[in-house]
Formats: structure tokens, sequence, C-alpha cells
């Protein structure tokens, strides 16, 4: 049986067990303003036509990424007289604002796109790129995308469920997800579960329940390269997982003693604080990854007659060693050990 690709344009969503919890609200309201609505009018010696789609802003510069095919017509070879695409920010009650289309890569299936001047020359919201790398099979997704004619929705609770997918026997590098794309929003950013665009929604499968697809954002690095668009490991809203880390603070260390001594009796000439400083010497060469706290000294005395008199000192420490750091939820817990 063969299958039937739908290219889509908005994504929805489906709630999957166990996945990565992640703030919502927070994903929606920092990404609402760099998510925009695409419509692309075109005219040929036959008539018209007009097209609708989802882009995502990645530059303060106005850069605009979606899918080739959202600004492109369906049909092929056709005479284009003239095109204008236009976007509107945030949600379809905006104004809308006429886009140049800066670069087609129709292979890959990407496009570039260029805003004006944001109003009052102030910087367009953009989006968090991912940093380099892969997401594992099973990995948290989520986005946001124009459903149909509908609004800004909320794609919340998918996962990347297959590395690749097969076409009309042709192997595309395009994860499979269980995101629930509907027909009228290619070009939708998908998110990972540090808060960065890791991916655009492309297609979905008609003969399959729940079977979509995303196009990784790696394969847009020449674009983005070409808008001077740089990558992050995390933005806002992450849903970071909990680990151990320096930086959250020691909650207590695994050793965790008092070391004491009385030194030998002996002459004059000496004092408390000579005599400790000897000791901490001492208790540094043999414990090299210790924190050494000072407590409290004491000192004795005696007479050993004709006014000849010896001392013996007391000096104690605190012993601390091999930290254990506090547990808690940070963008620590996904930089790599130095």
């Amino acid at each position: 049986m063969s299958m039937r690709i739908r290219f889509c344009w908005t994504v929805s969503a489906f709630l999957s067990p166990g996945a990565a919890a992640q703030d919502m609200q927070c994903l929606f309201t920092a990404n609402q303003g760099a998510t925009v609505h695409i419509k692309y009018e075109y005219s040929t010696p036959d008539g018209t036509g007009v097209d609708y789609g989802t882009g995502f802003i990645v530059s303060p510069a106005g850069h605009v990424l979606t899918n080739a095919h959202v600004v492109s017509p369906q049909l092929k070879d056709l005479t284009i007289n003239s095109a204008m695409v236009t976007v509107r920010p945030g949600s379809l009650l905006n104004p809308p604002v006429e886009a140049s289309i800066v670069s087609r890569d129709h292979e890959s299936d990407l496009a570039l796109l260029k805003l004006p001047a944001a109003p009052a020359n102030a910087p367009w919201p953009a989006v968090t790129i991912a940093a380099p790398g892969d997401i594992a099979v099973g990995a948290a997704l989520s986005g946001l995308g124009f459903a149909g004619s509908a609004d800004l929705a909320l794609v919340p609770g998918g996962q990347k469920t297959a590395q690749n997918t097969i076409v009309e026997g042709q192997i595309k590098p395009w994860w499979q997800t269980n995101l629930a794309f509907s027909p009228g929003n290619s070009g939708s950013p998908v998110f990972g579960q540090y808060g960065t665009v890791v991916g655009m929604a492309v297609a979905l499968n008609d003969r399959g329940q729940l079977i979509t697809y995303v196009i990784p954002i790696a394969r847009a690095q020449h674009l983005l390269s070409a808008a001077g668009v740089g990558s992050k490991k995390s933005a806002a809203c992450a849903a970071y997982p909990v680990c151990q880390h320096p930086s959250h603070g020691i909650e207590r260390y695994a050793i965790d003693e008092h070391k004491s001594n009385w030194g030998e009796w002996r002459g004059g000439g000496f004092n408390r604080t000579a005599a400790c400083n000897d000791y901490l010497e001492r208790l540094k060469k043999d414990y090299p990854g210790a924190v050494l706290t000072f407590i409290r000294n004491d000192e004795k005395s005696r007479d050993k007659g004709f006014r000849q008199f010896e001392y013996r000192y007391y000096c104690e420490f605190r012993r601390q060693e091999n930290p254990v750091y506090v547990s808690k939820q940070s963008s620590a817990c996904i930089e790599p050990e130095k």
C-alpha cells in the first residue's frame, strides 16, 4: 500500500505519558510574538492562487524560517506573473507585514524570508535555535502553529518516534513524531524540552494515526548562517533535568569530622598559633582535597622547677571532604562536565 503524504501547515497536541514536564503557558508566552502566520498570493496567466502557512522569526533583524512549499505554488512549472508574501506576527488579529523571499531550498523544503524594520526600529522577537546535536528517539516535543484558519495554537506533549522516514521508497531526513499536525500549518516551530527550536513541522501521513514528520533544525543551518543566527543549549521555559552541580551550592560533605591533637611538651619560645599552623600543614599533606576550618586551641603548662616551664598546645580543625551538591533543576544539568 502506498503512503499518502500530505504537507501540513498547523500543529495541534497529543499528550504522551511520561513526556518531560514543561511549562506550556510559558512556552506560548515566550514565543508567541516570534511565530508568524504566512499568506502567499500569486498570479499566473490563468488566474490567481493563495496558500497559507506558519513560520518563525529567527533573528532580531526579522529573518523568518518556513517551508519552501509554503511560499511556492502547489503546482510545478507554473508561470508566475507576480507574488506577494504577508505575515502576521503572533496572531491573526495583528496587522499584516509584507515580507520578501531571501532564498528557497526546495530539496530540503526550507525557505528564508525577511521582514522590514520593526515599528520604532525595535528588534523583532525571535525564537532560540537549538545548539547542534541530535535528540534521542522518545524525546519530548511541543510547538506552536496556526491551525487552518484558526489563531495561533499551542502544541503540547508529543514525542520523536523515529529517526527517519521513507516516502515513496526514498529515505527522508525527517523525524517521525506523534504530534497531531493538521493541514494548513507547515513551517511551525517544534520545541525540545530545553525551550529551543529543534525542528519544523512539514508533513503528515494520512494513512496512519499520529504519524507526522519534522525537519530537524540542523537541516536549516545554511539558511541560519546566512541570516547570522546562532544557537544556544537552552531558552526560556526549559524543562531541565534534576542533577547535583557545584553551581547549586553544597548541601553537605560526605566526610565531615573534627581532627585534633595535643602536641608534645616543649620549652618556652613557642605559642598556640605557631603550634596550630604546624598541625594545619600536617593535615593539608594528609588530606590534600579537604576544606580545613580552625575550631579552637588550648594550652597546658607545667613547672619543672627552678622556674623552668614547659608548654603543651592543643589544636582542633574541622575536616570537610567530598562535597555533596544540592539537587535541583537548572541549566547546569545539561552542560558537559569540565
